[in-house]
């Protein structure tokens, strides 16, 4: 079972926007890493209003290396949670990613906060509506795990070597690194996506 707003194969993508709109933005994420939440700081708001303006389409695709190489589950079961926020609609989606970045466990590989499901559900309050018994339910039942290990598995066919990354149609945009990497500013971004 797959969330809502999700496409591609086992639905490994989640989307923001008009799937018909004339480009496509490709997200590549990790819930646990530094480098991602301060691209989404810096440029979340962004993306959700080029995709709003009908300019183009958000394609997230999320990660879960440091849930490999330091242990645990977070990165998986913040995806998991993500999924059922998408079924709540685009714009919960998108809030709760945001607020799931503002709350991220620190350092990654000695709090994995995410993986406790009393926790995705406490960062859902700063969500207004998201929290309901059936969004409680599926993020602890953990429903969409299944389908986030698909998600994560998926990650390796767009050939992205790390998080966080940006790819804009077929070419890929310098947005965000390592933590000692300048982020692409939002002015940028949209100068160098306009038509």
């Amino acid at each position: 079972m797959n969330p809502a707003h999700t496409s591609g194969a086992h639905g490994a993508a989640v989307y923001y926007g008009d799937p018909g709109a004339p480009h496509v933005l490709r997200v590549f994420l990790e819930l646990r890493d530094r480098g991602s939440r301060r691209m989404a700081e810096s440029l979340l708001a962004t993306f959700r209003t080029g995709a709003d303006e009908g300019r183009f389409v958000v394609r997230f695709h999320f990660a879960a290396s440091l849930d490999d190489t330091l242990g645990g589950s977070g990165s998986r079961r913040a995806v998991a949670a993500l999924g059922a926020a998408a079924d709540a609609g685009q714009g919960p989606f998108v809030e709760y990613l945001a607020a799931l970045f503002a709350t991220q466990p620190f350092p990654p590989g000695a709090d994995d906060r995410f993986a406790d499901p009393a926790a995705l559900l406490a960062v859902a309050y700063e969500v207004p509506g998201l929290r309901s018994p059936e969004f409680d339910r599926k993020v602890t039942e953990g429903t969409y795990l299944p389908w986030a290990g698909q998600v994560v598995a998926n990650f390796a066919e767009f050939g992205v070597l790390g998080t966080p990354a940006v790819r804009y149609d077929e070419e890929d945009l310098a947005a965000g690194g390592p933590d000692d990497t300048p982020v692409i500013t939002p002015a940028d971004f949209l100068r160098h996506v306009s038509d």
